[in-house]
């Protein structure tokens, strides 16, 4: 009897795995081996998310197929909020990237909430040389990637365009895995860090006497790191989720110091217990390519920003 129950039970979860199974198939590239081993890894892991997200389940992931580093990053994303992939077959390019590591892109995701809303995500896949999955996270759609790889006219131009977006797409799934580590890594100790708040000029302000009764304002609120990770960390233990895009990206060399970038970002915040849109400027040290630090973070809220007033890389002075 024992015998039969460990046989229905094996059965059963041969057909749970089949039912919610993934296909990840690549265009050739001319290593037949690596492309195996990646399209049957990935398979794998797509798959292992489907049959943990429908029987709602805890993610376990094989070493086989993926490395230490990457099994933390992906628990970490996926409990969260578990996702899933809808799709039966996932039909894409392998990309090399500039680590010496490859990607795949555009692989589309699923996250449900209560009240069953959901989130639609493009997940970038990361693989070591060997095939192995190093890590997971949720890129920028598509075209908007390739327009802005495709405007460094340069080889070296375009290989820092990747590093830029890589960091961008990994910063931006931070604060959707509620990630405080790799947030409070990122940004320097004597990080500048400005956040614009909408603030209502009423009756009992001076304001009023100049006829400004019921006008609204933004006030620039200055934190320093401590601070912004104390006020993140209670942001993220409220909000059951939290999503954040990115719209308008525009990137700035400095003219003297060339490892310094400024982005400029139209971000989008969505969460459980609100949403909002506003102008993001970070200013980037890529010093380390390997571990850039961000100097300066500012928000500021779009409905009641004039483009002139767009805080940019032309506002600060760096001294060295």
């Amino acid at each position: 009897m024992r015998t039969k129950i460990i046989i229905s039970l094996l059965f059963f979860n041969i057909i749970s795995y089949a039912q919610h199974r993934t296909i990840v198939l690549l265009s050739p590239f001319g290593n037949n081996s690596l492309q195996r081993t990646i399209e049957y890894n990935a398979s794998k892991l797509l798959t292992t998310f489907n049959v943990s997200f429908v029987e709602n389940r805890e993610l376990a992931l094989d070493p086989t197929y993926t490395t230490e580093a990457g099994r933390r990053s992906m628990k970490s994303l996926w409990e969260t909020k578990p996702f899933f992939c809808d799709e039966l077959e996932v039909i894409n390019n392998l990309v090399r990237c500039v680590d010496g590591n490859y990607e795949i892109r555009s692989i589309p995701l699923t996250l449900k909430f209560e009240r069953d809303s959901t989130l639609q995500e493009e997940g970038v896949l990361i693989f070591t040389p060997s095939g192995k999955i190093c890590d997971l996270y949720f890129g920028l759609e598509s075209h908007r990637y390739r327009n802005l790889i495709s405007e460094g006219n340069t080889i070296v131009e375009f290989r820092r365009r990747q590093v830029i977006l890589d960091f961008v797409e990994n910063f931006r799934t931070a604060y959707n895995r509620k990630d405080l580590t790799y947030i409070n890594d990122v940004f320097s100790d004597n990080a500048l860090i400005i956040v614009g708040r909408v603030i209502e000029i009423g009756r009992d302000t001076r304001d009023y006497l100049d006829n400004n009764l019921g006008k609204k304002r933004v006030e620039l609120v200055r934190y320093n790191k401590k601070e912004y990770i104390d006020h993140l960390k209670a942001v993220f233990q409220r909000n059951e989720f939290i999503k954040v895009g990115f719209d308008n990206i525009d990137i700035f060399q400095h003219p003297k110091y060339k490892r310094i970038y400024g982005l400029t970002l139209l971000q989008n915040w969505t969460s459980s217990s609100y949403s909002d849109q506003g102008y993001l400027f970070l200013m980037i040290d890529f010093k380390d390519e390997e571990r850039p630090i961000v100097h300066v973070r500012t928000w500021q809220p779009e409905a009641y920003t004039s483009e002139e007033d767009v805080i940019g890389l032309g506002d600060f002075e760096i001294i060295e």
